[in-house]
């Protein structure tokens, strides 16, 4: 196997056939990687950040001396990890990317990993720790990295984890609600939603090929822009290079056929809209907003229900990630099911990587000792 090392948005253009088709048959789908989702991410997001793309692959013999693609792994340096003055590479996440799995083939999983970690090993970019940071437990990448890891003793820390709420359909809506959501929360959300009803035509809305994308695009900012982000100044439309990106990947995945945009609207005015990206048989779910003037009917609560009984006719989708963070209370108030999300902390190898690594538990038990103590 070879690794080519891209850094800039030009060493990556000419790897987009190549990438694509790796996307289409990875491992494990991440919509965030993809190259249609990363390369406005790299145009936009990557401030004055050090970002390096690191690409596998492999010579394949019916492919007649084509190589082919078989990772791609978006790196972020930093030099120091939690205080300490250690180089550290970590996945790259930007602000508007909830999952940090790489892009690996099926069948080429231990391959590509060995070459990966050869190159962090000898390469003078990288540095003593590797994080994978924002990977989803007990997903099949991280029970191939466990695997390698196992194999070749490398240290290695769970440093962090946490939880949040994951989608798989029950055998109909009405099911999945009744098991989600208590009769005294179902009869409250049927009583905001007929109060609603009564101040206007309420009706959900959910976006074709037909329609303007550029409109739905625009309606959603101005909804977002309207409450507290927009006060705040952390809109999508307060920043002209985050706005540039949603707009990009929002009219890329419709023009790819991947998009999924709900709206709720009050005499034709939306007061509730949800984004989401579909990859692989899941879902993705990427932006919310509602129009607080409305909070007291809970309009996002009531398209979430919606979004529901939605998914529930959708063949293709199997599950879906609520990309929220872990003190999210909306989506696991709803959701039945659960996703773990980690980060796991490797030594490459490099000094002094074995020693920081095997040497976390301690400085946890240290710092929760003097936190213990001060309090």
């Amino acid at each position: 196997m070879s690794v080519i090392v891209g850094a800039t948005l030009a060493d990556l253009t000419e790897f987009l056939p190549a990438w694509e088709d790796l996307a289409a048959n990875a491992l494990e789908p991440n919509v965030f990687y993809e190259p249609w989702m990363m390369m406005p991410a790299l145009r936009n997001l990557i401030s004055d950040k050090t970002i390096l793309t690191a690409l596998i692959f492999t010579a394949d013999p019916t492919r007649h001396g084509t190589p082919l693609l078989c990772g791609i792994f978006p790196l972020e340096c930093e030099r120091g990890y939690k205080g300490l003055p250690v180089k550290v590479l970590r996945l790259w996440r930007h602000k508007h990317c909830f999952l940090a799995t790489p892009l690996i083939r099926a069948g080429y999983e231990r391959e590509t990993l060995e070459a990966f970690f050869d190159w962090l090993s000898n390469d003078a970019r990288s540095g003593a720790l590797m994080e994978f940071n924002t990977i989803i437990s007990e997903g099949p990448f991280q029970q191939a990295l466990s695997d390698y890891l196992y194999c070749t003793a490398k240290p290695n820390h769970i440093s962090e984890g946490y939880s949040r709420a994951f989608f798989r359909p029950a055998a109909d809506a009405d099911a999945y609600l009744c098991a989600a959501i208590s009769g005294n929360h179902r009869r409250t959300i049927r009583r905001k939603e007929k109060q609603l009803s009564a101040i206007g035509r309420l009706e959900w809305d959910e976006i074709t090929p037909d329609d303007d994308v550029a409109m739905w695009i625009k309606e959603f900012l101005q909804l977002e822009a309207s409450g507290w982000k927009g006060r705040e100044g952390s809109a999508l439309a307060s920043n002209e290079a985050e706005r540039n990106y949603f707009e990009s990947v929002v009219t890329e995945a419709f023009r790819r056929s991947r998009l999924m945009m709900l709206a709720l609207r009050l005499d034709s005015r939306p007061i509730a809209y949800k984004c989401g990206f579909l990859a692989g048989r899941g879902l993705f779910s990427f932006k919310i907003a509602f129009d607080e003037s409305y909070a007291c009917h809970s309009p996002g609560a009531l398209l979430e229900v919606e979004n529901i009984r939605r998914l529930h006719t959708q063949s293709q989708v199997e599950w879906a990630d609520s990309c929220t963070g872990p003190f999210d209370i909306m989506f696991k108030r709803i959701w039945l099911s659960q996703r773990m999300i980690q980060n796991v902390i490797v030594s490459t190898g490099k000094a002094p990587g074995d020693l920081v690594v095997s040497m976390i538990p301690l400085f946890k038990w240290l710092n929760g000792k003097i936190s213990r103590h001060r309090g």
